[in-house]
């Protein structure tokens, strides 16, 4: 919530340079706001976890997979949902559930770790369909494009202010 507003007050004070006139500080802080705004996307928006009928697809902040049903070999939650694949290695869910503490029903008492929805949900389809493509075992990790094209667009913005910003 925090750093949305934070995004949001960024985007005002450009707005509002740019409605005043003042272009040395519009162009000054056009870079550093869109980096900010971009980071925040890229960390609280973009990450999800995705599910159909073939694969289980996490998208990160700079990758993406895909693991077909049949290449997964566990999953399970540690501070996120991790999915160990049958090559051995794991892949970790940025935009799943984290893992959270309950309080004990009484004092001296141990807390339990509450399991999500979302993970007996990623369970409950990998067991159902983990051998309906049994030959499909090939993990595609790939760059996230849209993450990937704005954070180069990010870029020609921050040079683009420091020159601004030195003139």
């Amino acid at each position: 919530m925090a750093s949305g507003l934070v995004a949001v007050l960024g985007l005002f004070l450009l707005v509002d340079a740019a409605a005043r006139g003042s272009w040395d500080v519009f162009w000054s802080a056009v870079g550093p706001v869109t980096a900010l705004v971009w980071a925040l996307w890229l960390l609280t928006v973009r990450p999800a976890v995705r599910l159909d009928d073939d694969a289980l697809t996490v998208v990160n902040p700079l990758r993406t997979t895909r693991v077909p049903w049949a290449a997964v070999a566990d999953v399970r939650l540690r501070w996120q949902i991790v999915v160990q694949t049958a090559d051995g290695r794991s892949v970790t869910c940025r935009g799943g559930p984290s893992i959270r503490g309950s309080r004990p029903a009484r004092r001296g008492e141990l807390s339990v770790p509450h399991e999500p929805e979302e993970l007996r949900a990623i369970r409950s389809r990998w067991r159902a369909r983990r051998t309906a493509r049994p030959g499909d075992r090939a993990v595609h990790r790939t760059w996230d494009r849209p993450a990937v094209g704005t954070g180069a667009a990010v870029v020609v913005l921050l040079v683009v202010s420091a020159v601004a910003f030195a003139a």
